[in-house]
């Protein structure tokens, strides 16, 4: 052997010759794979996870990921049904406002239909006697009536005198004095 010539020990052969080039090739494949679009550190985390001595590593950083992310994601929900129970609440008293409203507007279409039922009974029966009454004065002599209706109120001669044919009402006018004539010709107008 020659003089400049140094031995290298076991260790540093397998450093120089087996270990560095050997990351080197690991480090050129990852960062080839990565520009190529493949994910190789997913994979090796994947890989890693089924290894059963290694597996638990990447298990508990994963683990404590996905407890976070359950107890953020936990007290989301509660706070949006927190929410959605206050909105319900509101819109069940709204509901019940608006059920009160609504029985309150029935009733009072009840009573209003009532009322209405009975004002066309008695326009039904008033205009019966009315009637009854025109046909009366119509029988009555010109001279009676004529005496008969000035006594009479104002809307009660105006409805009845309406009512009356003209020939008959110009009978009646004859016979009256000229200012109930007058008078009542005007209310006959209005």
């Amino acid at each position: 052997m020659e003089p400049n010539e140094k031995e290298y020990s076991k260790f540093q052969w397998f450093l120089f010759v087996v270990l560095i080039p050997s990351f080197f090739t690991l480090v050129v494949i990852f960062v080839l794979l990565s520009v190529a679009g493949f994910n190789p550190i997913g994979t090796v985390k994947d890989f890693a996870a089924k290894v059963p001595g290694v597996s638990s590593l990447f298990n508990n950083e994963e683990d404590s990921k996905i407890q976070k992310e359950d107890e953020v994601s936990v007290s989301d929900l509660e706070a949006d049904i927190q929410a959605k129970e206050s909105k319900i609440t509101q819109l069940e008293s709204e509901l019940e406002t608006k059920d009160d409203e609504i029985q309150s507007l029935e009733l009072e279409i009840e009573n209003l239909s009532d009322e209405i039922v009975r004002i066309r009974e008695e326009r039904l029966a008033k205009s019966k006697s009315l009637n009854d009454l025109t046909k009366m004065y119509e029988q009555m002599s010109a001279k009676n009536a004529a005496k008969i209706i000035p006594n009479l109120k104002d809307d009660e001669a105006r409805e009845i005198l309406s009512s009356i044919n003209t020939e008959k009402l110009a009978a009646i006018f004859e016979k009256m004095s000229p200012e109930d004539a007058a008078r009542f010709t005007q209310l006959i107008t209005q």
